[in-house]
């Protein structure tokens, strides 16, 4: 059953700043400094949970995460999230920022939005200097990054997947409204996202009426989160993570039995250690039932890397 309601620009724009050390005093939002930062951005705080480690903000457009030493935002729809930078820095301080990433995803109505790649790049550049890159083949599905580094050191070990998902199956896409008239928990039970990780992670999630539907999950300082937005005009479904892991099969495997894409764009950034490096090789192969449309490798002058492929789904043979 298709899901028909009026389009939504499901692709994100992601900003993630990393400091040159730990402040722990960014954390608190006693004086609502963190709500600031979103509204700024065009989007409202709708949920918030937290570890020793990490603060997770569940948003009316995706997500926003705050450590100690770092801060991962997420925006989709027509969001503008490099204005939320100057709150940011307000916050942190300019000096104490050590690097700035920038990236978005194609649109889907890109008429339909308030600003471009280019002209955030620009807006982004006036205060940090750096380079940009389009990964993937521009005509396609593809991602745009921006990064400034100031970091003198290669970075701790640290890895990023996503998986980026267009034209998921319409059963599945159902269960992810709020009409049908389950609860958030329920969703994450029936779809399995609930089991994702063998491991214990505090869940927020919010089923948005009349569709859509948004979960961050964390334990310790990490993190998955989830984006859903099941009409059947752009449909489209973000996954990601910084677990660490040496093998991301089974996590790719269980997120695409879940959601069931027609095409999905894997993208695996990573410090360059050796550890990270090796992981890279367990994205790279073919998946059952999908195609490698494309597939390249970049390494970036900032102690970074990543790892870039489109899958398209298997056509069935001609008798």
């Amino acid at each position: 059953m298709e899901i028909l309601f009026p389009s939504f620009e499901g692709p994100e724009k992601k900003l993630e700043i990393i400091l040159s050390a730990p402040r722990p005093e960014i954390r608190p939002n006693g004086d609502r400094r963190w709500d600031r930062v979103v509204r700024a951005s065009q989007a409202e705080v709708i949920g918030r949970a937290d570890t020793r480690a990490l603060d997770a903000y569940l948003l009316s457009e995706s997500s926003l995460f705050v450590w100690e030493d770092r801060i991962l935002m997420i925006t989709c729809g027509q969001t503008t999230l490099v204005k939320a930078l100057p709150e940011i820095i307000r916050i942190v301080g300019r000096e104490n920022i050590a690097f700035v990433f920038y990236e978005q995803k194609n649109f889907m109505f890109p008429h339909k939005q308030p600003s471009s790649f280019e002209r955030d790049v620009s807006e982004l550049a006036e205060l940090f200097p750096g380079k940009y890159y389009t990964l993937g083949p521009a005509n396609y599905d593809h991602v745009n990054v921006f990064y400034s580094s100031h970091i003198a050191d290669m970075p701790e070990r640290d890895a990023t997947l996503q998986i980026l998902m267009h034209d998921a199956d319409p059963e599945a896409m159902a269960l992810f409204c709020a009409e049908n008239g389950g609860t958030p928990e329920q969703v994450e039970k029936k779809s399995g996202l609930s089991a994702l990780y063998d491991r214990e992670m505090v869940m927020d999630s919010h089923l948005f009426s009349p569709c859509g539907y948004s979960l961050n999950a964390i334990t310790g300082d990490q993190y998955f989160t989830v984006h859903v937005t099941p009409q059947a005009v752009g449909s489209y479904v973000s996954f990601e993570t910084n677990i660490a892991e040496p093998d991301y099969s089974d996590t790719i495997d269980r997120i695409l039995s879940i959601f069931r894409p027609g095409r999905f764009s894997l993208v695996l950034t990573t410090s360059m250690d050796d550890a990270t490096r090796a992981s890279r090789k367990t994205v790279i192969g073919p998946l059952p039932g999908y195609d490698i449309a494309d597939k390249s490798l970049y390494e970036f002058d900032c102690g970074y890397g990543s790892v870039f492929l489109n899958f398209t789904r298997e056509q069935a043979a001609d008798c």
